[in-house]
């Protein structure tokens, strides 16, 4: 997206800083130390900084002071969003804000960033793993029906000046289910960390360190929301191969009991900088989601040198080539196709040359994706809405 032509002089590049600092208010209540947005959030408050602006979380008790850039946090309520969105109003009074970014679904910001998809959507999709009682219970659903509820009212809110999509999924969702502009919606991708091809000291030292076996097979699966991030269908299908030798390693925060299986081994949540670490151990990640806007740990994956295995319900697969990147799988519980994809993949990157021809080519295509493309693109639709705001 270009940068309006009366903000940019003819010697100043898309990162230039505008003229005076800005204050902006970015909007997130809960907080995981391995969450992918808390990290994209992370990542962009200093990258603000260093572009000389002032980014303020309005977060809540559950964000440590010292996990935000700057350390400015504003505390607000946390019971539910009702209470949360409250709190917001109230600063919006008593502090000078150029502009409020959100990631939370209420009304009130200038610009709404869709890291967590369409609510909506995500129910629709949900519904083929459910039973007639559960459809029905979540039909009544007090917490759906808020939800839905306020994301019908973000969406209807004439103040909101741009919305920031994270795939075309997402774009075409929104339009869909809410009737939003198109031409007030931003494709911007994820940035990711290129951690790059582990050299072969490193990717032994990293599986020394999980107790990872030379013979064995490791396919990893990065994330919480576990029902939606298709874990069952995962488990099942590494099951399937009847291979001892083939280890699913799960990171993250979920019932264990739920998934629990000899082929599987739980890490819990880890600290974001220990996943380079898992990511060196592993030899592919699957991610057999029903429901997933993009998928920051796929994009890292990737930019580790490893082949991701996925529905297309992931964000993600829009910017990957089945085949060269991994698998794209039209059905995530299609655990036979599944199966067979992950025993495909496992084959592959058991060729040291296929292997390093496909981690050279993940690698490659997360060049496309990095941290300060993500940066221009944001500071550039950042620019656009304040010009809008000043009329």
């Amino acid at each position: 997206m270009k940068v309006p032509a009366h903000l940019v002089t003819m010697s100043e590049s898309p990162m230039a800083q505008v003229s005076s600092p800005l204050t902006i208010g970015i909007l997130r209540r809960g907080y995981s130390p391995s969450g992918g947005v808390e990290v994209y959030l992370k990542g962009l408050a200093q990258g603000l900084l260093e572009q000389g602006h002032r980014p303020i979380l309005l977060g809540t008790d559950a964000w440590p002071e010292s996990e935000w850039p700057g350390g400015e946090i504003l505390y607000c309520a946390s019971r539910n969003l009702k209470s949360y969105r409250e709190s917001i109003a109230g600063y919006q009074v008593t502090r000078n804000f150029d502009l409020l970014i959100s990631w939370e679904k209420i009304s009130g910001c200038d610009i709404y960033r869709t890291d967590e998809g369409v609510h909506a959507a995500w129910l629709e999709a949900r519904k083929p793993i459910q039973s007639a009682p559960a459809l029905w219970f979540q039909s009544i659903s007090p917490k759906h029906r808020e939800k839905l509820k306020l994301e019908r009212s973000l969406y209807s809110d004439k103040g909101l000046k741009r919305v920031i999509t994270v795939s075309d999924r997402i774009m075409n969702e929104i339009t869909r289910f809410h009737g939003y502009p198109r031409e007030k919606m931003s494709l911007i991708r994820y940035g990711a960390r290129i951690h790059g091809v582990s050299l072969d000291t490193e990717r032994r030292e990293a599986r020394n360190e999980l107790g990872i076996r030379p013979d064995e097979h490791c396919i990893l699966f990065v994330g919480t929301g576990w029902e939606r991030k298709g874990l069952k269908f995962a488990v099942r299908a590494v099951e399937k191969l009847c291979d001892p030798k083939v280890r699913l390693i799960v990171v993250g925060k979920g019932n264990r009991a739920r998934y629990a299986s000899r082929s599987v081994t739980f890490l819990g949540t880890v600290n974001y900088e220990y996943l380079k670490t898992i990511y060196r151990a592993g030899d592919l990640l699957v991610a057999p989601s029903l429901y997933e806007p993009f998928s920051l740990a796929g994009l890292e994956a990737l930019g580790a040198g490893l082949p991701v295995v996925a529905s297309a319900a992931l964000g993600l697969t829009e910017v990957m080539t089945s085949g060269i990147h991994g698998e794209v799988l039209d059905d995530p519980m299609d655990i036979g196709a599944l199966s067979e994809a992950l025993r495909k993949w496992i084959a592959k990157m058991g060729n040291p040359l296929e292997a390093q021809s496909v981690r050279k080519g993940c690698v490659q295509l997360v060049s496309r994706f990095t941290l300060e493309q993500n940066l221009r693109e944001t500071l550039d639709v950042i620019r656009e809405v304040i010009a809008e705001k000043k009329g």
